[in-house]
């Protein structure tokens, strides 16, 4: 009469215990499908990150491409009125950032190059 005692408490605590046991599995995966779906947002949310920086940066070097093509018109605007009203005007260009010891030179200027018909040297305008 012990032994079926035994197994028949046994039988009461297993239950319970099978039940929790399923429980606690449960829950951890829930956890780690949570914790999977975090990390995957979080990934997401980086890619769109990065995705808008190049947008925005894309958008910054057009504009900047689209002012320097609309400073070259100008430049050659400028080029085409002085060598209209000047016989001595030899050439023309943009300066978009100058290089060198040239303390004449302006960033984002219109350089007109002229020459002196007496003495044959060349100067230079900015405009």
């Amino acid at each position: 009469m012990e032994k079926i005692n035994i197994f028949d408490k046994l039988n009461k605590i297993s239950l319970p215990v099978i039940i929790l046991l399923g429980v606690f599995i449960l829950g951890i995966f829930y956890y780690v499908v949570e914790v999977n779906k975090q990390q995957s947002i979080e990934r997401q949310q980086e890619i769109k990150l990065q995705n808008d920086a190049r947008i925005e940066e894309a958008k910054v070097e057009q504009t900047k491409k689209e002012y320097i093509a609309k400073r070259k018109s100008e430049c050659y605007a400028i080029y085409e009125k002085e060598r209209k009203q000047y016989n001595n005007v030899e050439n023309f260009g943009y300066v978009e950032t100058c290089f060198g010891s040239n303390f004449l030179c302006q960033d984002d200027s219109c350089e007109i190059i002229y020459k002196d018909k007496s003495t044959g040297e060349y100067f230079r305008k900015y405009y």
